[in-house]
């Protein structure tokens, strides 16, 4: 490999150093493509819907700088302080209105394009830089994190300048592109942890490559980029005392690598194909042409495997961080290692493989991903306006959940002006028992309902006892707005699974206690007095669910006295792949927890929706039964399983969408 340093550096020195280099025919193509990135970027502009990501950012910005960033990121999160900080500044001169919020960073991702299309060129081929912008300006995963007011745009921006000025001081050894390589280098490093990590191995690999006379300069260079984030230290220490994610975010499993590629080509058979004969091209390319190759591809390889490796033994042995969102910053690099070799002479051919690239992603990021339903529509949108309309129906009762910090940041909003006291906060209410008791002391004739991705998904069911018609649902990612009447022809969003009652046990329900006739307090039904057990069902959960689904589990009570308020209805998901049986999941609801009354015939609701990583269990079994916690006198009259339709694009932002979305936003 001697031999070929010399080539590479003397391709490196006659890369074009013009701000926007290239033939003529590549410029205009860039131009083209970068207007693409813009368009998708700005789609729906000024009225971006904010994430709850971008809104928990907002609501970490105090009246000083200095608190905001012992209270807003020291004290409350696990980023480093550069986009707190840029946030706190940008915001006081434009607002909190969310297109100009999100501006900045649709700008830095675009620029950062320009950059990464400026590092290609100049180590491969205009070919390969414009196939490589192609998917930059068009996937979803760029164009989603292109557009969030997060460190994920700020990060690419960096990283890609990074990359840049690193290559044209590898090839000109000028001063600018040095210091232009340490101020990036040190702006990675307050922006994200992973960016900061990306922008060590690319100085690492500075170090190595340096021509001898000009390792002393780069070393003098990396030395200023820690010097500069010497006082972020104290910060990345507390962070990492606490550890990860692990409130809300699962170590990865084996799936979770062919998740994420499947998830980075739109979960579309399509454009694999595509990318995966652009592949294949390219790695000939490679091969014929081993004086490219080097350095490049190993230097690429170590930029693009090491953040995945560490972000994976880190989530498994210390606490979950790997996600798709902190693979982003190294993301552009494992895009030219896979188009790198391509080198197509005929401009017509070059420019034809960048729009047969362009197009199939763009496609598809409408078609597959339904970027205008998941990334352009918000559930708190959908939540205040619903309240806002029930200002015009005094008989409807509207109930959110949703985090209140998110609900007082929003009705600040001109536009959420309307709904401002015209509906209930569920986690003000506690329970939901409070909420139930609620219905029963108001009566309304309408309850519209946001529910939360997190929300306990048996309050459909318990709300539909007093109010049966299901009128309107609309499935949004993270969360629904579901809209229950008393009367009406509703909409059907269950479907009926197993059903038992005295004189009708199907073979999958085990009843101990004997059924007993009516009487005048409580009816017919099995007397569970003075019993802990009696009636179970196991089945295998049928392959017929789709990801998200909830499986119900209805008991009809009677408690007949208070001790009979304890009665609970239960639900276990279980594993017996490999003759082990395994608790996955154990869920439980109590009488009293559903608002039951003594001697009030009513329903107990336990609902488990099933995930998809809980579907990927071997031998999945489901176990429902009654557990009569005190002994106290109870009448079961009947138990129900029934599946309620999922949302399936309840997590659409970071899985695939789960077949029909029925209930879409329009």
């Amino acid at each position: 490999m001697a031999n070929d340093r010399p080539s590479w550096r003397a391709h490196l020195a006659d890369a074009d150093p013009r701000w926007i280099p290239g033939p003529r025919w590549a410029q205009v193509t860039l131009l083209l493509l970068l207007t693409t990135a813009g368009v998708l970027r700005l789609l729906g502009w000024p009225s971006i819907p904010f994430t709850h990501d971008e809104i928990s950012a907002l609501v970490r910005l105090y009246p000083t700088l200095g608190e905001t960033i012992r209270r807003g990121v020291i004290e409350l999160d696990t980023h480093p302080p550069g986009v707190q900080v840029l946030e706190w500044l940008w915001t006081r001169l434009v607002g909190r209105q969310e297109g100009w919020v999100q501006l900045p960073f649709i700008a830095a991702s675009l620029a950062g394009i320009l950059f990464m299309y400026r590092f290609a060129l100049a180590w491969t081929s205009a070919t390969a830089a414009l196939a490589v912008t192609a998917l930059l300006a068009t996937l979803q995963y760029t164009v989603l994190y292109g557009q969030l007011a997060r460190p994920y745009a700020i990060g690419l921006f960096t990283v890609a300048l990074l990359a840049d000025q690193w290559t044209r001081w590898l090839a000109w050894q000028r001063t600018r592109h040095l210091v232009g390589a340490a101020l990036a280098a040190a702006l990675c490093a307050y922006t994200h942890h992973f960016a900061a990590l990306v922008a060590a191995l690319i100085m690492a690999a500075g170090l190595v490559l340096a021509p001898p006379a000009g390792r002393l300069r780069w070393l003098l260079a990396c030395g200023a980029s820690l010097l500069l984030y010497l006082p972020n230290v104290p910060i990345l220490l507390r962070q990492l005392g606490l550890g990860g994610l692990q409130e809300w975010l699962a170590p990865p499993d084996g799936h979770w690598f062919p998740d994420h590629l499947w998830w980075v080509v739109h979960t579309s058979g399509v454009l694999a194909t595509v990318l995966i004969l652009a592949g294949a091209v390219s790695l000939v390319g490679w091969w014929r042409g081993p004086s490219r190759a080097w350095p490049i591809v190993p230097v690429l390889l170590v930029w693009v495997v090491l953040p995945a490796a560490l972000g994976h033994a880190y989530s498994v042995g210390r606490a979950p961080v790997l996600q798709h969102s902190v693979l982003v910053f190294s993301f552009p690099f494992a895009l030219v290692l896979l188009l790198g070799g391509l080198h197509l002479r005929r401009p017509a051919l070059a420019i034809g493989l960048s729009v047969l690239l362009a197009g199939t992603a763009t496609y598809t990021l409408f078609s597959a991903r339904q970027h205008h339903r998941t990334a352009l529509t918000s559930k708190y949108e959908a939540f205040l306006q619903a309240a806002a309309e029930g200002a015009a129906h005094p008989d409807r009762l509207v109930v959110i959940d949703a985090p209140p910090e998110v609900l007082d940041l929003l009705e600040q909003e001109p536009r959420y002006a309307a709904a401002r006291g015209r509906y209930l906060r569920l986690r003000d209410l506690g329970s939901n028992a409070a909420l139930l008791e609620r219905i029963r002391a108001q009566r309304p004739a309408e309850v519209v309902l946001g529910l939360f991705h997190n929300t306990d998904r048996a309050l459909p069911a318990l709300i539909q006892h007093s109010h049966p018609a299901l009128v309107g649902r609309v499935d949004r990612v993270e969360g629904q707005v579901l809209h229950f009447r008393t009367t009406g022809n509703g909409l059907t969003d269950t479907l009926a699974w197993s059903t038992a009652a005295p004189g009708t046990v199907p073979a999958d329900w085990q009843v101990g206690p004997t059924a007993v006739g009516a009487d005048s307090l409580a009816g017919g039904g099995w007397d569970l007095s003075g019993r802990e057990y009696g009636v179970l069902f196991q089945a295998p959960l049928p392959g017929t669910h789709r990801p998200n689904d909830a499986v119900e589990l209805v008991l009809d009570v009677t408690a007949l006295e208070e001790a009979g308020l304890d009665v609970e209805a239960v639900i276990e998901l279980r594993s017996t792949a490999g003759g082990r049986d395994t608790t996955l999941v154990y869920r439980s609801a109590s009488a009293a927890g559903c608002a039951l009354r003594v001697g009030e015939r009513a329903p107990v609701v336990v609902a488990l929706p099933v995930s998809r990583a809980l579907s990927r269990h071997p031998a999945l079994m489901l176990r429902a039964y009654v557990w009569n916690r005190r002994n106290g006198a109870v009448r079961v009259h009947g138990m129900r399983l029934r599946w309620r339709e999922g949302d399936p694009a309840l997590y659409g932002l970071v899985e695939p969408i789960h077949g029909p979305w029925r209930f879409a936003p329009r």
